[in-house]
């Protein structure tokens, strides 16, 4: 009679054990989904996520997805920009997975769009599995992410972005900015102003001796090209000396929009001539000076040296389109100069791809008293 009540015991122990390891399977899922009903948004036309006595029957028909652990499935498409709110969702099959969760955010971070699959209804094409929901989207940027699943395992894909198409007409003609007139670089940076509604941008440069055959003709997605200050774009470029034409034609959705007013520049493979420094002179009451000095054409940086009578005190270099505002340019040195009474002398030297200029001649300033700035200011106007 006890070994019969013991026996019951370990059977309901044993039912009991098997219920909760069904359990855990789908707990695994439920905490992932904050604890809420699993797929309550499922489409009518699509699978939803199993029951716990499909998953228990999931797990003992098929004993090779059970102890195998999953890899994030790699996303294929979309991205960029679409010209549909309804995509097809392409993504490499996982080893393993029974279902994926596909989950699609807007640009707030809201879900839009959140649903099971069975991994087996998904696979059109051999390695990949696809998807269309009937979902339409609005137009906006969007980004999307699949987990794959089994009852022993999921991972999350990493995210893949796509923006739909928001425009109702054409865009507008781009305003180019630079590269304009004398340029000291074979590989130059060209910028224009971005235009609204412009999704993709192709950018056009020719030879002035022969303007029928480009020698560069790319287009670049939106996103490719703009940033704070506008658009721009290095393409690589390796030119040899002469004179150079260049476009941008704005595209999106709904069309091609015009090609810009050509922009010219030559491009000289000679070292760019002698700038003439300006300030600081004399004396001064901050150790922490504004450099200013003359812009040289064709230059793309700059060399300052800072010397007292003995030793370079400081040397850096410049960038020369972030330094240069019309016929002159400004910078600043990344560390304080020391303020004991010193002398100083300073200079600049403008280069490009062709090699070092002349350096300019040499700049006296010097540092008076800091900790009695009004006898400073004082000595400093009896000096000028």
């Amino acid at each position: 009679m006890i070994k019969r009540e013991s026996l019951q015991k370990r059977l309901a122990m044993a039912g009991l054990l098997m219920l909760l390891l069904a359990a855990s399977c789908l707990a695994q899922i439920s905490m992932e989904m904050g604890g809420q009903e699993i797929c309550a948004n499922y489409s009518a036309n699509a699978s939803s996520l199993p029951g716990l006595e499909d998953a228990v029957q999931e797990m003992n028909s098929s004993n090779a997805y059970v102890n195998q652990d999953l890899g994030p499935a790699k996303l294929v498409s979309p991205s960029g920009i679409l010209n549909t709110g309804k995509p097809t969702y392409v993504w490499e099959s996982v080893d393993g997975c029974l279902y994926y969760c596909l989950e699609v955010r807007n640009n707030l971070g809201n879900v839009v769009f959140k649903q099971w699959f069975n991994a087996s209804d998904y696979s059109p094409a051999p390695g990949l599995c696809s998807v269309t929901p009937p979902a339409v989207l609005d137009p906006g940027t969007y980004k999307w992410k699949i987990m794959s699943w089994n009852c022993t395992d999921y991972q999350w894909s990493l995210e893949k972005e796509f923006i739909v198409c928001t425009s109702s007409s054409f865009p507008g003609k781009a305003t180019l900015v630079s590269p304009n007139g004398i340029i000291g670089t074979k590989n130059p940076t060209f910028v224009w102003n971005a235009v609204t509604g412009c999704t993709r941008y192709c950018l056009k440069v020719v030879n002035v001796t022969n303007q029928n055959v480009p020698i560069l003709e790319e287009c670049y997605d939106v996103e490719e090209v703009l940033s704070e200050k506008g658009c721009s774009i290095t393409p690589g470029l390796v030119l040899g000396p002469g004179s150079f034409r260049w476009w941008i034609k704005t595209i999106n959705c709904k069309g091609d929009g015009p090609w810009s007013n050509f922009m010219s520049f030559r491009y000289l493979d000679m070292p760019p001539g002698r700038s003439t420094p300006i300030s600081p002179r004399g004396l001064i009451c901050t150790n922490t000076p504004a450099f200013i000095w003359t812009a040289v054409s064709a230059a793309t940086q700059y060399h300052l040296q800072v010397e007292n009578s003995t030793t370079i005190i400081a040397e850096e270099w410049y960038v020369a389109e972030d330094v240069t505002r019309g016929n002159r340019c400004s910078a600043f040195l990344s560390t304080a100069l020391p303020d004991d009474d010193v002398t100083y002398f300073w200079r600049i030297q403008a280069s490009n791809d062709a090699g070092d200029g002349p350096w300019s001649s040499y700049r006296y300033f010097e540092i008076v008293n800091l900790n009695n700035r009004d006898a400073a200011k004082k000595k400093a106007r009896m000096h000028r």
